[in-house]
């Protein structure tokens, strides 16, 4: 039997926008699971050697919806970057104030463009992939291997969308989805509700699974299964899709991560994590559940990625700064102190979007650390407070050896500070934890037009808080409605 699917290994230039009806290109014949096999690996080749041929979807290229340029634009969007003293790591263009002057009002079009292209071609690659597996001969290893691994980067694709793009509080406004490669015409968008039970059905399928992870599985993993489950559990708890169960599940999930989770008590094991040398990914590592560091192709560093350099790093703002005492060894692992003229200016360096050398991205998608906070959380939230309020206790001890740690006043409160104390600068960590929670920011950056200081506030509903669907692609090719609040878009 010969299946035609499409595999095109060169970049193609997009000649069209329309990323939710992407149909085939350049066939290739299928004709067994080995070919299908080799559709999969070739995805993965690309993201970790980058000096491989990015392969496309549809004349779509392939790529992780977070990545080095993506992460940075993030980190302009939470309120732990000091907007006053950034650093322009722009080289050839003005790409690197362009994305500030987006991202300091919470705009960044540019930046949800890509979000949104990223996620749904790799969703479409996914849905090929899994149909083309159904129609082949394969053994159930080769079935739960390759189809395993498809599944795990589909659903954690979809979740990304979900997170970024559907509006916390309103169910009906998810996102559009489509499952089926064969059927490619995009209808609205589903529910929220109907987006996270396809997300929980798929994880929980291929947690059923019995045969162990390749060596070339990346997302097919139980740990990392599990880690998914547990943050879906988590963000969904909070939101119009909530269901009376998922602080529970999210305790469990998290709890079954870290019954063996030893605490990061020196700097240099901080450091490590968010740090690579090389090509390399790996998981079931003790202290997270998938690191990807991808080789950089020509030449070090990009345009307008960086959050730092070896001598033009961005700055905490004060308030973070303050929320670590002295002894905190994330001050060590993670920041550096220059004397400045008559002050002491802080650096970051925690290296998780840009670093100098053979590497360029690094992510590390899931830490045992978040984990172990969010299983804190979930136990505040299940009638659990003092053992959280121990398990807290235990973590601080770590970050801070010697001390002797207590947890005073709302448990909450004091887990919201740990997280942002822990997770600033990744992958946009802060700026989801700051939209399930609802946190109003108010921040000093420079204004375009004039060049001066300006307040910029986002209120703790904001309409910011669901980035807004791009409009001269989705809006114009295909029946979606737009995130309310986002207006004038030519």
């Amino acid at each position: 039997m010969k299946l035609k699917t499409y595999l095109p290994l060169l970049l193609i230039f997009i000649s069209c926008k329309d990323y939710l009806n992407l149909v085939p290109k350049n066939e290739q014949v299928v004709s067994n699971v080995e070919d299908v096999r080799t559709e999969l690996l070739a995805y993965w080749a690309a993201h970790v050697y980058n000096t491989l041929p990015l392969p496309s979807y549809g004349l779509l290229p392939l790529s992780l919806p977070l990545y080095n340029d993506i992460n940075s634009q993030l980190a302009l969007y939470e309120d732990n970057l000091d907007l006053l003293h950034f650093k322009d790591h722009s080289t050839i263009n003005n790409d690197c104030m362009n994305r500030y002057w987006e991202c300091v009002d919470w705009k960044g079009r540019g930046m949800a463009e890509t979000i949104w292209q990223n996620g749904f071609a790799s969703i479409g690659f996914m849905n090929a992939i899994l149909d083309d597996l159904a129609k082949v001969d394969r053994t159930r290893e080769q079935a739960e291997t390759i189809g395993g691994e498809a599944k795990v980067i589909r659903a954690w694709n979809i979740f990304k969308l979900l997170q970024f793009f559907a509006p916390y509080g309103n169910d009906r406004l998810g996102i559009p989805l489509n499952l089926d490669s064969e059927n490619v015409s995009p209808g609205d968008r589903r529910t929220q509700t109907e987006i996270y039970d396809i997300i929980e059905r798929e994880l929980l399928e291929v947690l059923t699974y019995t045969t162990p992870s390749k060596e070339w599985n990346f997302f097919y993993s139980p740990a990392f299964v599990q880690s998914l489950l547990a943050e879906m559990y988590l963000f969904r708890a909070g939101s119009a899709a909530s269901k009376s169960t998922d602080w529970e599940a999210a305790e469990k999930y998290s709890g079954a991560l870290i019954a063996s989770y030893s605490f990061e008590e020196q700097a240099e094991v901080l450091r490590e994590i968010f740090a690579a040398d090389r090509s390399v990914y790996s998981v079931n590592n003790p202290l997270y559940a998938l690191k990807l560091a991808t080789e950089r192709p020509f030449r070090v560093g990009g345009d307008y990625t960086g959050i730092w350099g070896l001598n033009n790093a961005q700055q905490p703002t004060a308030e973070l700064w303050e929320l670590y005492e002295p002894e905190d060894i994330r001050r060590e692992a993670w920041f550096r102190a220059t004397d400045n003229e008559d002050k002491t200016v802080y650096y970051i360096t925690k290296p998780v979007t840009y670093s100098w050398g053979p590497v360029g991205d690094i992510l590390v998608f899931y830490r045992k650390a978040d984990l172990y906070l969010m299983n804190i959380e979930a136990k505040c939230h299940t009638g659990k407070e003092k053992e959280a309020a121990e398990m807290l206790v235990a973590f601080r001890k770590s970050r801070i050896p010697g001390t002797v740690q207590s947890v005073e006043g709302d448990i909450l409160m004091e887990l919201q500070k740990e997280r942002r104390r822990e997770l600033c600068f990744e992958y946009g960590s802060r700026w989801l934890d700051m939209k399930r929670w609802g946190l109003p920011c108010n921040r000093l950056a420079y204004e375009k037009e004039s060049g001066a200081a300006k307040n910029y506030t986002l209120q703790s509903d904001d309409y910011r808080y669901a980035l807004p669907i791009p409009y001269s692609i989705e809006l114009d090719y295909n029946n979606i409605s737009q995130n309310p609040g986002w207006t004038n878009f030519n």
